[in-house]
């Protein structure tokens, strides 16, 4: 594997992503999982978006459709799943289709949630 360039990414933003991991863990919270999911996924480092996911499933207070782009993208299968089955009602399919987010969803993220509300009809 070629060297990963990490020249614009900052001291404190490295340390963020390296202390999830090592010496001694810091655990994810809702103002640092963006930041930790795109190093994460840029410096391909999988056990620091499953420390995300587990917070995400368990600690947050982002609404649900912020959670969706971000399963979706990241490859966070779990999260998504939760996300989706939380999209239970007319109103709620709604507000994510009035969404920035759902812009930014996959065709396979899309399709999983249109199954979710032909559930629903």
């Amino acid at each position: 594997m070629a060297e990963i360039p990490i020249e614009d990414v900052s001291y404190e933003d490295f340390g963020l992503l390296l202390s999830t991991i090592y010496p001694k863990t810091v655990f994810p919270h809702d103002k640092t999982v963006e930041k930790l999911l795109e190093m994460a996924d840029r410096f391909i480092m999988p056990s620091v978006i499953g420390h995300v996911e587990y917070h995400l499933l368990h600690n947050t207070k982002i609404e649900n459709e912020k959670l969706m782009w971000m399963a979706d993208a990241y490859g966070m299968k779990e999260l998504l799943e939760k996300t989706v089955r939380q999209t239970n009602t007319i109103e709620k399919a709604k507000l994510l289709k009035n969404s920035p987010e759902y812009q930014k969803l996959s065709k396979d993220a899309k399709a999983t949630v249109l199954d979710r509300i032909m559930q629903l009809i």
